[in-house]
């Protein structure tokens, strides 16, 4: 690790971080394993990271800007505005699949990083509220549907998909969510999609 500057190193950490944690779960990961698959001493880590909140809060940015990276991409690539919904439910649940084991709402819970959470989840939310909107208005455009304020539309979309996200995890948000639970909101959020796409069309 020494050869390498030191973004490429940090990179290295959280890369093997975000493998770590998304095998075997954020809390159950050790700094120890993990210096251990970097083949280096622990105090490298904390060179880089203080300590393992640290660590996990740029493991959730990581994975955060693959999720909003495959969402621009399938909302790019999509021939219409309904293929465009669809593709970016298949993204996130894909990705809620994936990353379910980074202990997102763990996070949230600690008081020390709360306020870097939230605001972390503001950004996040207005991001994709952005992409939505920019659906919206290409749907617009190709005569589609018709919308005469499509971010405001967009929000209460996001909000809407938000809600039915969060009623998982009302019980506890620490408990993980079945197979089943991921498949329900899906086939919800496909509902929703419907619902909102047929309220535009001309």
């Amino acid at each position: 690790m020494l050869t390498e500057n030191r973004d490429e190193t940090r990179e290295r950490i959280i890369d093997a971080a975000l493998k770590r944690f998304t095998y075997y779960g954020a809390s159950k990961t050790t700094m120890n394993e993990i210096a251990e698959d970097l083949h280096c001493s622990k105090a490298s880590l904390y060179y880089y990271f203080p300590d393992k909140q640290a660590l996990h809060v740029a493991v959730l940015e990581k994975a955060g800007e693959t999720y909003f990276h495959d969402l621009q991409e399938k909302a790019d690539q999509a021939a219409t505005a309904r293929q465009a919904f669809m593709e970016l439910i298949a993204t996130r649940h894909e990705f809620a699949r994936r990353f379910c084991r980074l202990e997102l709402f763990k996070v949230l819970k600690d008081k020390h990083l709360v306020r870097i959470a939230n605001k972390a989840f503001e950004a996040a939310r207005d991001r994709e509220i952005g992409i939505i909107t920019n659906i919206i208005e290409k749907g617009v455009d190709r005569g589609e549907m018709v919308s005469a304020d499509p971010a405001k539309v967009a929000a209460l979309y996001m909000h809407a998909m938000i809600g039915l996200r969060l009623s998982l995890v009302s019980k506890d948000l620490s408990e993980e969510i079945s197979d089943e639970e991921f498949e329900r909101v899906r086939e919800w959020q496909v509902q929703l999609a419907d619902i909102f796409i047929n309220s535009l069309k001309k």
